[in-house]
């Protein structure tokens, strides 16, 4: 046999193979038990408690003024891992999964939106009965933060952010060819799976060249999006959004904040494109205390968590008493559900 025939026939066999696992995939054999996903992504010290019919993954930990970690859009609570090594010995930490992202829910009200996630981690305060905290928040989950903002402003000491999309994302940034081609490959063939190789990507396409995401980013994000419906849950969430920044001034509920605010302005973020002032001048009726990293991208908590991590408790330590959080010794309260 001829080493082109030998050659042809390699290639025929993996382009059977290559048919074969779409046409898998495409059936939804790629995706997640949900079983299998809490197993991987909510080990102790995860816990689960039932807000308003919503099953939401949460973790709380450590000891000393409370600090409520909200993620961003397609990641989950563990984008705070980092963050929480770095301070738990100094801060009581308490990151949660809010829907449609991690291995919270589903909802059945079936209601993706950021009002419906502000109550649901508005519910996670009242179960756990935090004393008046910090809300800590990055990207998407600055507006969910904001908008528990407006709802109880009675249990927010202070409030800090990094990522904070108060105008509509621009529409014209710069995405790289290759994750062009593959939204629209997903968007098409493929919409309710994607593989670890996809996230990473993601992560590498909005954040500095030097900044190599790690196995134990990508794998939470993996096995949470990849579960049945969860994709489409996103979708719906991220239309809802669409809709809000194309009907409604989003970022005026900044205004609502009379609290003190730290912004932790990231200027290689490509995808909230704009400068810090406009940001900063949304707070009209409190003082912003401003930090910038010109050198960092989508994910400070990530790329720069030790420097990330004591810029912000620097911050809350230093915050006026009558602004300061409760810093109750031992938490002691039973989550309902």
């Amino acid at each position: 046999m001829s080493a082109l025939r030998r050659a042809g026939i390699v290639v025929g066999i993996g382009l059977v193979g290559l048919l074969v696992a779409f046409v898998a995939l495409r059936a939804g054999l790629g995706a997640a038990d949900p079983a299998e996903a809490r197993a991987h992504n909510a080990p102790p010290p995860s816990k689960f408690v039932t807000v308003d019919g919503v099953p939401l993954h949460y973790r709380d930990e450590g000891q000393g003024p409370v600090l409520l970690l909200l993620h961003g859009s397609i990641v989950n609570l563990h984008e705070w891992d980092l963050v929480v090594a770095q301070l738990k010995d100094r801060f009581r930490l308490v990151s949660v999964d809010w829907p449609p992202y991690g291995v919270s829910g589903p909802d059945p009200k079936g209601v993706y939106s950021t009002p419906r996630s502000a109550e649901l981690v508005a519910g996670l305060a009242q179960a756990l009965d935090l004393p008046k905290h910090v809300v800590v928040a990055t990207s998407n989950g600055g507006n969910v933060a904001l908008e528990y903002a407006r709802m109880h402003p009675e249990r927010i000491a202070a409030m800090a952010f990094s990522i904070l999309p108060l105008e509509r994302p621009s529409q014209t940034r710069h995405v790289a060819w290759h994750m062009k081609y593959l939204a629209k490959f997903h968007e098409n063939f493929l919409p309710d799976w994607r593989a670890r190789t996809f996230w990473r990507w993601v992560l590498q396409t909005t954040t500095p060249p030097s900044f190599q995401p790690t196995d134990a980013m990508i794998d939470p994000i993996y096995w949470a999006n990849n579960q049945p419906g969860a994709l489409e849950r996103q979708r719906q969430y991220i239309a809802s959004n669409t809709r809000a920044f194309k009907t409604s001034d989003v970022g005026a509920i900044a205004e609502v904040v009379r609290v003190p605010v730290l912004l932790q302005w990231c200027g290689y973020d490509t995808v909230i494109s704009q400068g810090a002032a406009p940001t900063v001048a949304r707070f009209r009726n409190t003082t912003v205390t401003l930090i910038e990293y010109p050198e960092v991208g989508h994910f400070p908590m990530w790329e720069i968590p030790e420097r990330f991590s004591e810029d912000l408790a620097r911050w809350v330590l230093a915050l006026p008493s009558a602004a300061a959080p409760s810093a109750p010794a031992v938490s002691t309260a039973a989550p309902r559900g």
